[in-house]
């Protein structure tokens, strides 16, 4: 991985829609506004989008860790600017603080993501076909955590 600068950012623009309210699979719809789970996922698109310029070829990055503060509501159809900042790159972690604004510049939400690198190989041997079948017949050695 090319070092990725403290302060460097990426920026992921959506709009809210009934997919991304508050809908549980056994509870079903709660509220219909911007769920806390769907801007969790969006701070994690824009970590990556920004991780994904400093990749080098045969490498790839999995998530590692995420936090979510969601401060205010945001309904179908607001538009919602997601911004990652690269806080910290220690080694083979990058750590970016995430922002959530609505179109009037309100804060919705904050929060940190944590990638890890690794080798395309590195990442297809924890999580490729063959892994799952290992860990469902209890056959194979434990594979090293990223951390």
């Amino acid at each position: 991985m090319r070092p990725v600068p403290v302060g460097a950012s990426a920026v992921l623009d959506v709009v809210v829609t009934p997919e991304m309210t508050v809908r549980f699979d056994e509870l079903g719809p709660v509220h219909p506004v911007y769920a806390t789970y769907s801007m969790a996922k969006h701070f994690e698109e824009a970590g990556r989008k920004l991780l994904l310029r400093y990749l080098e070829p045969g490498e790839a990055g999995i998530g590692s860790s995420l936090s979510v503060e969601h401060l205010a509501p945001a309904w179908v159809g607001d538009a919602v600017r997601v911004t990652a900042r690269c806080v910290e790159l220690r080694g083979n972690r990058l750590t970016c603080e995430c922002t959530a604004v609505d179109a009037e510049g309100r804060a919705l939400g904050r929060g940190t993501t944590g990638q890890v690198v690794m080798s395309e190989e590195a990442v297809q041997a924890r999580i490729g076909a063959r892994s799952r079948s290992q860990r469902r017949t209890g056959s194979g050695d434990a594979l090293p955590h990223p951390h």
